[in-house]
C-alpha cells in the first residue's frame, strides 16, 4: 500500500525561562556563586542538555579580571582563571577561595571593580581534542576572553552554554557594554543566567512525565493519534474516539529513526540551495564578553546525524533512546488486553529517556528523513487473538528553514489508521516547566525573576 505523509509549517510557539536558583554559605567577604538555568530533563550528560542537574554533574567555569577602579576594558583574569565550579552536597563550591579586594587609598568598597564571565559545562581541554570545547584565548583586538569550539561532523556534540549576568538586558543591541562588567564587591552571591548557545532537535519532556497528570504537557518529540491524518488544525478531532481503550484501536510504536539525509548524490535545502556535509569538525569561538557565537566559516556545513528511538530493550542498551513505555510495541502478544495503552488523542512526548541529542549548527539548513514503525491493533472478539493486526511503516523528508542560535525545533508525528502526517514548530531553547504557573501576565514556567527572562519571537518554520 503506497504511503501518503503529509507535512504541514505551523506557528511558533513561545517558550518562557523556569529559573532554578542554588545558593552557597560562605565565608564573610568571599566571592561565591549562585546559578539560573532553564530545566530540561533529568538525564545529566555532557552530550544532553545542559539542565540544572547536568550543571551541578559537570560544572561551569569561570573567567575574572580584577580592576581596581577602572571599569573592564580587556581580560587579563587576574582573579580566576578557567575556575571550575561545582555542585557539592547542597551548595555551588570552589577551590581555592578568592575574596573581594579590600578598599584602598580611601576608595569605597562599591568602587572596586571585578568583571566575571562563564561557560558551561566545564571542559580541561589539553592538546588532544578535536572536537567539544577546545581551549580558551583572548581576542588580539577586543581583549575578550574566547571558548573556542569544533563541531564533530558525525558524531554527537556537546551541548554549549554562555553565563551572564543575571539581569542583563540582551534585547537592547546597544547594552552589550552593560553584560558581565562592574560587579563590586557583594556579599551576596554571583549569578549568572545560563544560555544555549546551539540549537537542537526535539528532546523530551521536561517537569511532569506522567500523561495521566491533568498538568503534563508534551514538548519535543510528540506523537498523537488521528483517524484522519491530516495537516489540519483539528487533527484532534476524529470519528474515532476509542483509541487505547479495552475493546477500540490500540497504536504501538516499534521504533523511531531521525537522522540527516544521505550525502550521497545532490541534495538540496528548502531554499534549493544544494547541502553540502562536514568531513571534518567544523571551529567556532564563543566571546565571553558578548556572548556571540561565530563559526570561523562564512559558509557551515550541515552535519550528519541519527537518532534511534526504540522499543527494543537490546537497542536501548545498545545506544538507542528509548521510547516512552505507554507507547512501547510488546512483540507476540495474543490478547488485546496485553497491548499496551499506545499512541491516543491526547498528544504525548516520544521519549521516555533521549540518549544522544541531536545538536544542529545555527546558519544551516539540514533535511530530515524520518521513519517510524508502528503497528494499529482493533478490538474483535470473533477474531482468534481477538484483534487484527495491520504493521505499518512510514517515511518522511523534511526540509527545516536555516537553523537559528537558542532554539529548539520540535517535530510532531500524526498517526493514523494507514496515514501519518508531521507538523513541525521552533521555539526558544528555555523551556518553562509544566508543573508550575506564573503569575497574571507571565508564562508559565517562570517562577522567578521575572525580568530576567528573555523571550524572542521565532521564526515559523
Amino acid at each position: 500500500m503506497k504511503k501518503i505523509i503529509l507535512f504541514a509549517a505551523f506557528a511558533a510557539v513561545m517558550a518562557g525561562c523556569a529559573k532554578n536558583e542554588v545558593k552557597t554559605f560562605v565565608p564573610e567577604n568571599a566571592v561565591s556563586f549562585g546559578a539560573y538555568t532553564g530545566r530540561v530533563q533529568t538525564k545529566a550528560g555532557v552530550t544532553d542538555d545542559i539542565n540544572l542537574d547536568a550543571l551541578k554533574e559537570h560544572g561551569f567555569g569561570v573567567f575574572a579580571t580584577f580592576t581596581g577602579t577602572d571599569e573592564y576594558e580587556a581580560s587579563d583574569n587576574n582573579f580566576m582563571y578557567n575556575q571550575k565550579v561545582a555542585y557539592g552536597t547542597s551548595a555551588w563550591e570552589y577551590s581555592p577561595i578568592r575574596y573581594w579586594p579590600n578598599p584602598t587609598n580611601g576608595q569605597e568598597a562599591k568602587d572596586q571593580y571585578v568583571s566575571f564571565f562563564a561557560y558551561a559545562p566545564y571542559a580541561e581541554p589539553g592538546t588532544t581534542e578535536t572536537t567539544g570545547i577546545k581551549g580558551f584565548d583572548i581576542d588580539a583586538t577586543s581583549k575578550h576572553n574566547l571558548v573556542n569550539y569544533a563541531f564533530a561532523p558525525d558524531a554527537p556534540n556537546v551541548d554549549l552554554l554562555w553565563g551572564y549576568k543575571t539581569g542583563a538586558n540582551l534585547t537592547d543591541a546597544n547594552k552589550d557594554e552593560d553584560v558581565n562588567i562592574d560587579l563590586t564587591r557583594t556579599a551576596e552571591t554571583i549569578k549568572f543566567t545560563f544560555r544555549h548557545l546551539l540549537s537542537k532537535l526535539a528532546g523530551s519532556q521536561e517537569g511532569i512525565t506522567d500523561p495521566d497528570d491533568p498538568a503534563y504537557k508534551a514538548n519535543g518529540l510528540i506523537i498523537v493519534a488521528n483517524p484522519t491524518a491530516g495537516p489540519t488544525d483539528d487533527y484532534i478531532a476524529g470519528t474515532i474516539d476509542d483509541f487505547g481503550t479495552a475493546t477500540g484501536t490500540k497504536i504501538t510504536v516499534s521504533k523511531i529513526i531521525l537522522e540527516s539525509a544521505p550525502a550521497d548524490g545532490v541534495l538540496t535545502d528548502i531554499n534549493g540551495n544544494i547541502v553540502s556535509y562536514a568531513t571534518e569538525p567544523q571551529t567556532a569561538t564563543l566571546d565571553l564578553y558578548t556572548g556571540k557565537f561565530t563559526l570561523d566559516s562564512d559558509t557551515p556545513k550541515a552535519l550528519q546525524f541519527r537518532q534511534e528511538i526504540s522499543a527494543d530493550a537490546t537497542e536501548v542498551a545498545a545506544g538507542a533512546s528509548e521510547l516512552a513505555e505507554w507507547l512501547k510495541e510488546v512483540p507476540g502478544v495474543t490478547e488485546f488486553s496485553a497491548v499496551n495503552k499506545g499512541v491516543t488523542k491526547q498528544p504525548v512526548n516520544a521519549y521516555k529517556d533521549e540518549a544522544n541529542p541531536i545538536i544542529l549548527i545555527p546558519g544551516t539548513a539540514p533535511v530530515l528523513n524520518v521513519t517510524i514503525t508502528y503497528t494499529v491493533r482493533t478490538y474483535d472478539a470473533k477474531l482468534p487473538k481477538t484483534f487484527t493486526e495491520v504493521p505499518q511503516t512510514v517515511f518522511k523528508q523534511i526540509k527545516f528553514p536555516t537553523i537559528e542560535e537558542n532554539k529548539k525545533y520540535n517535530l510532531k508525528m500524526i498517526l493514523g489508521l494507514n496515514d501519518a502526517a508531521f507538523e513541525a514548530t521552533v521555539e526558544d531553547w528555555t523551556l518553562g516547566r509544566a508543573d508550575i504557573s506564573g503569575p497574571a501576565g507571565v508564562p508559565d514556567g517562570v517562577i522567578d525573576d521575572y525580568d530576567d527572562v528573555t523571550v524572542d519571537l521565532p521564526a515559523n518554520l
